[in-house]
């Protein structure tokens, strides 16, 4: 029945992060995607695919060995993602729903969770730009 819910799913392999959410609780069988449920999984979906978490995965992930990333169970379960504020989870479930009915595009939505995620752990401008340039590396 967890299949039904609504959840994360990905990939294993990918050259970045690119978690998705099901809203239908569709069942995808296929060997390499992995699903994942559980309390706020719209802010863990915005938290999973953030800057922060592609970097620190970059210390903990295995690589295929021709530039793409393993984004397995056991090493994602490894990142340390931190608790939002109430205030901060409504205002993310606010922008997650502009998200949803298309007020707010994928573009905007991203750069609206990378800043809460920097805020969240509250990198300096310094931290910032060295995470943002690993990423086009």
């Amino acid at each position: 029945e967890d299949f039904s819910k609504p959840k994360i799913v990905w990939g294993e392999i990918s050259d970045k992060s690119k978690f998705a959410f099901d809203f239908l609780g569709e069942y995808i069988p296929e060997a390499t995607s992995f699903y994942m449920k559980g309390e706020c999984i719209e802010y863990l979906l915005s938290a999973l695919n953030s800057s922060v978490s592609e970097w620190l995965f970059s210390k903990v992930g295995t690589t295929t060995g021709v530039g793409t990333i393993r984004w397995k169970k056991y090493t994602i379960e490894q990142l340390i993602v931190a608790k939002l504020s109430t205030e901060q989870l409504n205002t993310h479930l606010a922008a997650f729903n502009d998200l949803k009915v298309g007020k707010m595009s994928i573009t905007d939505f991203e750069c609206f969770s990378n800043k809460l995620m920097y805020d969240i752990y509250k990198l300096t401008s310094d931290e910032i730009q060295y995470i943002e340039n690993q990423q086009t590396v």
